[in-house]
């Protein structure tokens, strides 16, 4: 792992910022009244949140090239 690529190239950057946004979502109460389906909304969120963090790890362990700070 000696190549490095921008920070932005790496998917599980992507991934942890997806899993970031929707766990935000979920703290500070998105409003989903328009849907009409609190909980469902609620779970899709923690479950996207769950998808995103094991993307992150499965990428990390995938990767080749290592991140440019």
């Amino acid at each position: 792992m000696t190549d490095t690529k921008a920070i932005l190239a790496s998917r599980t950057v992507w991934a942890n910022l997806v899993g970031l946004v929707a766990l935000l979502l979920g703290v500070l109460g998105f409003d989903a009244s328009a849907l009409d389906a609190d909980p469902f909304v609620e779970a899709v969120v923690q479950l996207v949140a769950a998808a995103s963090f094991i993307a992150s790890t499965v990428f990390r362990i995938l990767a080749t090239k290592r991140v440019a700070g």
